[in-house]
């Protein structure tokens, strides 16, 4: 905030830890200078409050060589302790792959590195099935002691596997977790065991699949992960093809980072999900903290704070799969247009199945040109373009109001924002769009569709409340083009809260924030009334 902390000198190690920072209760933005201002860079947020509750953050699914990526089980857990700097871990290798002897390793490595109070390691694998049998699922152990894998080669069915983690161990010392990009039957669910969902990872962006969960009756909880093949869990680079999203985050609200305190807090649902920035996510309803089930009420008071990594765009509460309230923070809704504006144009495309037991659709490709007439592009940025494989936004050589891109969207948005000026009555954005194939996990029901060429132009003009929609129809989907005339900054600190009623026991409620960086995050439910599945 404005007041220097520390300093360290120049060199070539790429982590340097400052002991013994002593902040003062608020939120912190730490920053990062070099001594003559040409490097710089902006940390996660802080937030030191004796009333908050500690959020730790970590991710229960990655792979190293062990599986079918690279590296080793100790570089797996060295860069989650000290590059991610992540609190917890598993190290999540596909059981089809795995033996004995890798398994001893793993319960070493998470033995050599876990560190209370500093760094959990947690024991666990992937119990690897076709949906049509379950799905893929994550089954993470409370501890290391005795404990064998409950394989798919025993036990082929998710409720087998069920059964063979319940005759096996109490199981109140394991977790599962299913993910949705080789889905997991949402249809079913084993309520002493499955407290958690993979609702993001590096694959896409799957909300349907923590909806279909929860519409289904189930009570569980929201998460996300890395799914890194690389030993990159928790700061994950993206990889060319299908892979192309930055890896998630879980944010688990725990009393201690100690073993016990993090698991229980996971079986206790008291978890969020963001697309890997660690934002600051507190949602309540009635005063009962996310992941549980309060006693039935007519009157609902739904409160909360989000602290973001970036100015706050939107903050959306769904109540029993609708969407009923949304508050936008950074669209400017009324007012003429004047000759400077920041446009910004977003990506977006449904990662829903077609068919309902069938794997998630494939991410979109978007590439083509955008050109500008009627205004001059002075500048411009995108705003999750990760991974120089897939991504690329360029001017054009010869007409610098003409912009090259290529990116995809799977359940998200991919942002371009365009600072225009000299804008007159006339001014328009036209896009030249070429045929692109979709990529991802392979699917039962429906081929991977290749995208038609298309162009469209679309006017500011049209603009209504500061937006304008243009939609591809293909097959059951609408993926679309959005324009949003937003302001620069905006808050990264909100504060909300929401009077609902209703008269219906078992109503559930959660929470999406959207970030003007793309990045964005998910309470987990909070139900009222009714009864957990149990």
């Amino acid at each position: 905030n404005g007041e220097v902390i520390g300093t360290t000198e120049s060199g070539e190690n790429a982590i340097t830890v400052i002991d013994d920072v002593l902040l003062s209760p608020g939120v912190h933005h730490l920053t990062v200078n070099s001594v003559d201002g040409t490097i710089t860079g902006r940390g996660n947020p802080v937030l030191v409050s004796a009333e908050a509750s500690p959020v730790y953050w970590g991710d229960t699914h990655g792979h190293s060589g062990f599986a079918e990526g690279i590296g080793t089980p100790d570089r797996f857990m060295r860069w989650a302790k000290e590059d991610a700097r992540l609190d917890f871990v598993m190290h999540s290798e596909h059981d089809i792959w795995m033996d004995d002897r890798e398994w001893q390793v793993l319960t070493d490595k998470v033995n050599e590195y876990s560190e209370e109070g500093r760094f959990i390691g947690y024991l666990g694998y992937e119990w690897t099935q076709q949906n049509r049998y379950g799905g893929h699922h994550n089954v993470l152990f409370r501890d290391t002691k005795e404990r064998v894998r409950v394989p798919v080669q025993d036990y082929p069915t998710i409720s087998r596997l069920y059964a063979g983690l319940k005759s096996t161990y109490d199981f109140n010392d394991v977790l599962v977790i299913p993910h949705a990009h080789q889905s997991g039957d949402y249809r079913q669910s084993d309520p002493d065991l499955q407290d958690l969902v993979e609702i993001m990872s590096q694959h896409g962006t799957f909300e349907w699949f923590g909806r279909a969960y929860v519409r289904q009756g189930h009570q569980v909880g929201f998460i996300a992960a890395s799914d890194n093949h690389l030993s990159q869990p928790g700061y994950t680079s993206t990889w060319a093809g299908f892979m192309s999203q930055r890896g998630g985050l879980a944010g688990v609200m725990a009393e201690r980072l100690e073993r016990d305190a993090l698991f229980d807090a996971m079986k206790n649902i008291q978890t969020y999900a963001t697309t890997g920035d660690r934002i600051i996510l507190d949602v309540r309803l009635n005063g009962h903290m996310m992941g549980q089930r309060t006693p039935f009420t007519t009157e609902r008071t739904i409160t909360g704070r989000v602290i973001g990594t970036a100015p706050i765009d939107s903050i959306t509460l769904i109540k029993n799969d609708v969407e009923i309230w949304e508050q936008q923070y950074r669209l400017i809704e009324d007012g003429r247009f004047g000759k400077s504006e920041t446009i910004q144009i977003s990506f977006e495309s449904d990662s829903a199945p077609m068919h309902p037991q069938d794997n998630a659709r494939g991410s979109r490709g978007w590439l083509g040109k955008l050109t500008v007439t009627g205004a001059d592009i002075e500048s411009f940025k995108a705003t999750d373009f990760f991974n120089p494989e897939v991504n690329e936004l360029r001017r054009d050589n010869d007409n610098p109001n003409t912009l090259h891109f290529v990116t995809g969207s799977r359940g998200d948005a991919s942002s371009i924002v365009l600072d225009l000026a000299n804008i007159s009555r006339s001014a328009r954005i036209t896009f030249e769009l070429k045929a692109a194939a979709e990529r991802g996990s392979p699917t039962r029901f429906r081929r991977p569709a290749i995208t038609e060429p298309a162009s469209v132009t679309l006017n500011l003009k049209d603009m209504e409340r500061g937006e304008l929609t243009h939609g591809f129809p293909l097959d059951i989907y609408n993926d679309t083009i959005t324009l949003r005339r937003v302001i620069t900054e905006g808050e990264r600190d909100i504060r909300f809260e929401i009077v609902d009623s209703g008269d219906l026991q078992g109503d559930y409620y959660f929470v999406r924030v959207r970030q003007a960086n793309d990045a964005m995050a998910w309470s987990s439910p909070i139900w009222v009334g009714g009864f957990a599945p149990r």
